[in-house]
């Protein structure tokens, strides 16, 4: 069995050619949600186009919006900005953009006039992916639940750590 670094190390050279497209965006965010032990819906990956971050997956969230990088509201757009990464416990609490949080990405059904209730983001680690022309994209991995309890674990040093890594291997398919 090949180990999370081959995987992405395979994926970075399988996408170098063609970019970060949709397809394999959702290679990416699947590859992540299992290195992660998350759902593949608590995966983000933006690729920063002209001045702001655009969604590549969940592609759901690719015509949603952007983010403008000098978004003050915005973790991701801090991160870009910043060229830090970035653990957020207690993400729920803290002042954040939440348009993109309202969009249901699990394709449920919902019977008409029935509420859609999904759960939110309580836990987030936020990476940039950095190369020798700057900051290129913003890769995300959270943890969603009712509360911060129910969401799971804390996000640790190390699992920002291991984002890092993975980003880092992924440079080539944000570079093109």
């Amino acid at each position: 069995m090949a180990t999370p670094a081959a995987a992405f190390a395979q994926i970075a050279t399988d996408c170098e050619a063609e970019g970060l497209t949709p397809k394999n965006g959702e290679k990416i965010g699947a590859e992540i949600a299992k290195a992660f032990n998350v759902q593949p819906d608590e995966v983000g990956i933006m690729r920063v186009e002209k001045a702001n971050l655009v969604f590549v997956y969940p592609s759901k969230l690719h015509n949603v919006g952007s983010i403008p990088l000098n978004t003050t509201g915005s973790v991701a757009a801090r991160c870009a900005q910043s060229k830090r990464a970035e653990i957020l416990n207690n993400f729920a609490q803290a002042k954040h953009t939440s348009i993109f949080e309202s969009v249901d990405l699990k394709n449920k059904q919902h019977a008409i006039g029935e509420k859609a209730e999904h759960p939110l983001i309580q836990k987030l680690i936020s990476v940039p992916v950095v190369g020798p022309a700057g900051v290129l994209g913003v890769i995300e991995v959270c943890r969603k639940g009712t509360s911060a309890p129910t969401s799971g674990p804390d996000f640790m040093p190390a699992d920002m750590q291991k984002l890092v890594m993975i980003a880092g291997s992924l440079l080539k398919c944000f570079a093109k």
